[in-house]
């Protein structure tokens, strides 16, 4: 009987709904209360967050608007300096400006830079390389010596401005005027240029003070709205949030008739601690965990109590402000209380109904799921490779009909399950077959694309006027990269590199044309310009698929050490001799086969006896380790740079040995090809 799944799903619903009813009944009139309070707290928090968040709101929109203010006052002023200089040029552009004409001019542009203006609109001064104003409104201002005055860094404001105006044409600058009619220096805003005919600083200024009060005005404006917000709070059922500064002064405040004994944070004690409780609230502001402290004010409410209470604070660092949530903690249990009582009833009567629900239950998901067993214990027996299988899912058909929860869907999903193995197994033969003969093919032409390039080295041993080496690594089965090298004649050596775009067998065919047409081109021509212009010539005009390649081809005189080489949209090869290393520039156009009649370039050097010179594809510098981070050029410079004068073969090993310890354990992400020659110099030369 116990073996039954009915008897186990019954007993099993049984004595979990006895367990949570005895457990919960048990914690509950224990626990409820401080999960309750809890909650209050998270609430507390919260409203606490939100009401930061509304200061942090109306605070940025307080510096926007600063921002915005002070953005405007520099365009206008911006635009007075520009109009300043339009008119200076056509005061000194009327005539011809030398001896007493050029005084005239300069009297009536600073006459007319020192009329009034309305102060709205600003003010122009002008002063010259020593700091002495020459224009300005105030008649008594002019002439005294701007060296005095001092900007917001306390620096001279004459010798900054006029340096930094000299130098970047315009600059902004904010200090303090000492010429007023109070005597009390004040903050002003000046938009300044540099007139080099005259080298003179132009300025046009704009009293700031007005910019202050709306700072003000706009921070009443926040503490208004703030208020009207507060008024709205309330955390459980009486507790209000509070706004006050470092000095105890309460900004907002709660309603008289829940927090008033408290207002005075100034001298306001907690009476639990004894401790001056503007002190205590600070401090819990600065702590990072969000706690909370409890206080005990030193007099009664408006309802005569002395009650306990729940603080939060938090502070608002570039105002200055705290903020407060507070909560009585009597308000906060009465819920958990009334809460008990009723969890009982509700728990007692959900156990008697999921005792029979359970017993119904058990007997319904029991039946299906014996017929269900069955039918996958079946399915192991099945021959699914057979022509003619026989169908087991008959005893389990009726199921999605008649139960539509997870036991007709487990239903549904054997008898899919039975299908989509027959159709699987007969794909995976399939699929099996395929793959073995593509990855045959695959391998039969990787053995093709490596057998057009030349693979023994030294590939001219009789050849003493050098030392080469190339290798080509693909980063799939077959790939686009491509190195070749032969003998023009018996003074001319041709070798080239190449990176055809994309990769796999397109790559690949376009890589063995490309190889093929270098070779009839090289049979033609010996400069490489020509070479590679009939290349592209021979690739562009039948492309559907818009393939190119990137590609370097090297013409080498080995009797006097003289390179001719095209590069035609390739890496930069990297040249190392005796002084060091260094990237070979020049290129000749764009890649090859892109666009028909493209004319390349040859260019030439000189290599000296022992100078190297090595050929590459991106798959070396763009290789990624498994941080995606690239090999570089940077890096490779600074591989050949190490690397000691030795074979071809050797620095080819020494730049792919560091390529693989970058990689890592990522996989190859392109091809890499590598080619190296050093040239030893003429027979009976020194190498």
């Amino acid at each position: 009987m116990l073996h039954s799944l009915k008897t186990k799903i019954f007993l099993l619903v049984s004595v979990i709904l006895a367990l949570v009813a005895v457990f919960v009944l048990y914690f509950t009139d224990r626990d409820v209360e401080q999960a309750m309070f809890e909650a209050e707290q998270r609430s507390a928090r919260n409203v606490l967050e939100l009401v930061e968040l509304n200061i942090q709101s109306g605070y940025r929109d307080l510096v926007r608007s600063r921002v915005d203010a002070v953005n405007a006052h520099r365009r206008a002023l911006r635009g007075l300096t520009m109009m300043a200089r339009t008119t200076l040029d056509e005061i000194f552009t009327m005539s011809d400006l030398s001896g007493e004409a050029r005084a005239r001019a300069e009297s009536r542009a600073l006459d007319w830079l020192s009329r009034p203006r309305p102060a709205e609109e600003g003010e122009f001064l002008v002063f010259d390389a020593h700091g002495t104003l020459l224009a300005h409104q105030n008649p008594d201002a002019r002439g005294g010596d701007l060296n005095l005055i001092r900007d917001i860094k306390g620096s001279s404001m004459a010798e900054a401005v006029h340096s930094e105006a000299r130098r970047l044409g315009e600059v902004s600058s904010m200090f303090f005027w000492t010429w007023t009619e109070h005597g009390q220096p004040i903050k002003k805003f000046g938009w300044f240029v540099h007139y080099p005919p005259t080298d003179w600083v132009i300025g046009a200024t704009v009293d700031i003070d007005e910019l202050e009060q709306e700072g003000e005005r706009k921070l009443e404006e926040l503490l208004n709205n703030l208020r009207a917000n507060f008024g709205k709070i309330r955390i459980a059922q009486s507790g209000s949030v509070i706004l006050f500064n470092a000095q105890g002064e309460v900004l907002i405040g709660p309603e008289e008739n829940s927090l008033a004994p408290i207002l005075d944070l100034g001298t306001a004690i907690n009476a639990l601690t004894g401790k001056p409780l503007l002190e205590e609230l600070k401090n819990l502001a600065a702590a990072k965990d969000r706690e909370s402290m409890r206080f005990v004010p030193q007099f009664a409410d408006a309802a005569g109590k002395i009650r306990e209470q729940e603080a939060f604070c938090g502070y608002f660092r570039a105002l200055g402000w705290y903020v407060a949530a507070l909560a009585y903690v009597d308000e906060v249990g009465a819920p958990a209380r009334n809460l008990v009582t009723r969890l009982s009833g509700i728990i007692l009567a959900v156990l008697l109904a999921g005792l029979v629900l359970g017993l119904v239950l058990a007997g319904r998901i029991a039946k299906p799921l014996n017929a269900l067993a069955v039918y996958a214990k079946a399915l192991p027996e099945t021959d699914f490779t057979a022509q003619e299988v026989q169908d087991q899912s008959a005893a389990i058909r009726h199921l999605p009909q008649r139960h539509k929860d997870e036991v007709g869907r487990l239903a549904t999903a054997l008898m899919f399950m039975e299908g989509a193995l027959r159709e699987n197994i007969r794909s995976l033969i399939e699929t099996t077959a395929t793959n073995e003969r593509i990855e045959g093919e695959l391998n039969v032409a990787r053995e093709i694309q490596l057998g057009l390039l030349p693979k023994t080295f030294p590939p001219f041993p009789e050849r003493r006027e050098f030392d080469l080496f190339a290798t080509l690594k693909s980063a799939k089965e077959v790939g686009g990269d491509l190195y070749d090298f032969f003998f023009m004649d018996e003074e001319h050596f041709c070798f080239a590199v190449g990176d055809v775009s994309g990769k796999g067998v397109p790559a690949a065919l376009f890589m063995a044309i490309t190889r093929t047409l270098l070779r009839t081109a090289g049979a033609r021509d010996r400069d490489p310009g020509p070479i590679m212009e009939a290349m592209n010539n021979d690739l562009a005009p039948d492309n559907p698929n818009s393939m190119f390649v990137t590609l370097f081809v090297g013409v080498l005189n080995t009797r006097t050490g003289r390179l001719r080489f095209a590069n035609g949209g390739h890496n930069k090869p990297v040249i190392k001799n005796q002084d060091g290393v260094h990237f070979l520039e020049g290129r000749s156009g764009p890649m090859v086969g892109a666009m028909e009649d493209i004319p390349y370039n040859a260019v030439e050097i000189d290599l000296a006896p022992g100078e190297m010179i090595l050929l590459y594809t991106d798959g070396i510098t763009e290789a990624m380790d498994e941080g995606l981070a690239v090999y570089s050029d940077e890096r490779l410079l600074a591989t050949m740079e190490a690397a000691p004068i030795v074979s071809a073969e050797q620095i080819i090993q020494i730049v792919l040995e560091d390529v693989a310890r970058h990689v890592g354990a990522a996989q190859q992400s392109d091809d890499i090809t590598a080619l190296c020659l050093r040239y030893a110099g003429p027979v009976g030369g020194q190498g």
